[in-house]
């Protein structure tokens, strides 16, 4: 099989789309695949079913493709522009990426996996070589399909928590759904009104289907949690409890000075 029937394979391509050529440097570690479109290919105007789309110029276009064996792999073509007769003007989405991607779907799902596997998005953009900004958009393109797929589930039991960063002075109220171990969504802030307003992206029967709510002992939380839902219990983990209940308490003993702490018996 030549390398360009190979890649085509590989890529999915089908007319009116084609490798033209593949490229190896040994030098670069690099494999260079050039993508080309059918001469007198015509498009369709989705503004106007009557009318086709006209040819508004070229945009050279290069995406990250998963590795071939240790070499880095660029996938190469001239994408179209294309005019409606709306006035639209919009670049042809290609098969093997998104519109305006700087990867391919495949690099994209790969850098998905890793994200899910790595503690850090820096881990990521070092294994990949990937700079940060490429690695977010994934990720943040990743979690939009996500959102429109998610559907008006009940959900029985919630988690409520903050999360802060730069030393503690900027926070975030997160959202999740215990069961089903995933993120429903985050706020700024963790005062009462951003508490009320993350529990408030659950649709009123979502809320409804709530039946406990898993916190620690932040009273905005759990003012928001009686107002939204009022039929949920309230929840504290083992580990604020046991802060509450177990007090330090200074005592010296006979030999001169050691620290004990016990609990309170209350």
């Amino acid at each position: 099989m030549k390398d360009t029937a190979l890649y085509e394979q590989l890529l999915g391509l089908k007319s009116p789309w084609s490798v033209k050529k593949v490229d190896l440097s040994l030098a670069d570690q690099c494999v260079v695949v050039e993508v080309v479109l059918k001469k007198g290919q015509v498009w369709a105007d989705p503004t106007d079913a009557t009318k086709r789309a006209h040819f508004n110029g070229w945009s050279e276009r290069q995406w990250r493709h998963l590795d071939t064996c240790q070499f880095e792999t660029l996938i190469k073509a001239r994408v179209p522009q294309l005019k409606y007769s709306d006035g639209t003007v919009e670049e042809l989405t290609v098969p093997w990426a998104e519109r305006y991607s700087r990867v391919t779907t495949m690099m994209a799902g790969f850098v998905i996996k890793l994200l899910q596997a790595c503690p850090t998005t820096q881990a990521v953009c070092t294994f990949t070589g990937l700079s940060w900004s490429t690695v977010n958009a994934i990720m943040v393109s990743a979690v939009e399909r996500g959102m429109l797929r998610r559907t008006e589930e009940a959900i029985s039991h919630l988690g409520i928590d903050e999360k802060s960063s730069e030393r503690g002075h900027t926070y975030a109220s997160i959202l999740t759904d215990i069961d089903r171990s995933r993120v429903l969504d985050l706020v700024p802030e963790r005062k009462l009104e951003a508490a009320v307003g993350l529990l408030e992206t659950l649709t009123p029967v979502q809320r409804a289907s709530v039946k406990a709510v898993a916190m620690d002992m932040w009273p905005a939380y759990m003012s928001a949690a009686r107002l939204c839902m009022p039929q949920a219990d309230i929840v504290h983990d083992k580990f604020h409890v046991s802060k509450y209940l177990v007090v330090a308490r200074g005592a010296q003993n006979v030999d001169g000075g050691i620290d004990r702490c016990r609990a309170y018996p209350f």
